[in-house]
């Protein structure tokens, strides 16, 4: 399907609301498509957990507590007992049950957590058990900001890093920067500390990708959000996102009901019962 952009006007529920704060993760899903940012945070769609995700967040937790153990505790075999110990309490929760017996996901989680031990040493790493996962809640250029900070190191050199699991950004890379360049725009706004470094770990892409701040990178990081909450406002107060259409449509839990997916065919309205209850049907929950 070719890239497109298209105006569509849905249904919101008289209850609907607007996400009070806003996190990258929403604004990069608003960047994306808007409509989709309509399915999942203002309709209450949930979509299903992928392997990746999963994966993901099984890897996440390894090395957060691989962090919170003493400098000389933290061993390859230290941090491959605590995947066997966190990876299948994790994949007992319901949701998580169809990927129990996913061994290609398992054999990813595998590798990113012994390739951390590749791109960096764990035991001369420098961190603090409360600098591990984050939370950050400050109000940034008149936006409520929410996010959590996979790890701060401070070792003479003040540093934001996000684990990732995916393949290598390549050309992407930039785009991908946002994210730490809002960590650390929080920080200086929330905590008064200057960051000077911003680091993003491809774990299974074996890439670290570790750059100083650049100010005004950081402050325009700062801007998207800014036009990020007024775009999603004037959206929600017209009741009409936009959709934009590209190679993830495929990958979209929401494209059997997208206009913009089925443009020229028949497509239900956005948010409508008929709607809903397709999405129901293919087994999609509604908070």
């Amino acid at each position: 399907m070719g890239n497109k952009v298209m105006r569509v006007d849905v249904k919101q529920r008289d209850k609907a609301t607007i996400p009070p704060r806003v996190s990258y993760s929403q604004m990069s899903l608003y960047q994306q498509c808007g409509l989709k940012f309509f399915f999942g945070y203002i309709a209450g769609w949930q979509e299903p957990p992928t392997a990746a995700l999963v994966g993901g967040n099984i890897t996440h937790l390894v090395a957060e507590h691989l962090y919170k153990l003493p400098p000389e505790e933290r061993t390859v075999e230290t941090a491959l007992e605590l995947l066997r110990e966190h990876g299948p309490q994790f994949l007992q929760k319901p949701q998580n049950l169809v990927f129990a017996d996913d061994n290609k996901m398992k054999k990813s989680v595998r590798e990113a957590v012994l390739n951390l031990f590749e791109l960096e040493d764990p035991s001369t790493m420098v961190v603090l058990p409360e600098h591990l996962e984050m939370n950050l809640r400050v109000p940034i250029n008149g936006v409520e900001f929410t996010g959590t900070v996979d790890r701060f190191t401070q070792d003479g050199v003040n540093r934001v890093s996000d684990y990732k699991t995916g393949k290598s950004p390549g050309r992407f890379l930039d785009q991908k920067l946002t994210q730490p360049y809002l960590y650390a725009l929080a920080f200086k706004t929330q905590h008064a500390i200057e960051v000077d470094e911003v680091e993003l770990i491809y774990l299974n892409a074996k890439e670290v990708h570790r750059l100083p701040v650049e100010p005004g990178l950081m402050d325009a990081a700062g801007q998207q959000l800014v036009e990020m909450s007024e775009g999603s406002k004037n959206d929600f107060a017209n009741s009409s996102w936009e959709a934009k259409t590209g190679p993830l449509c495929n990958y979209c839990a929401f494209k059997d009901v997208c206009p913009a997916f089925n443009a020229g065919t028949t497509s239900l309205m956005p948010g409508s019962d008929e709607s809903n209850t397709f999405l129901s049907s293919a087994g999609l929950l509604q908070k």
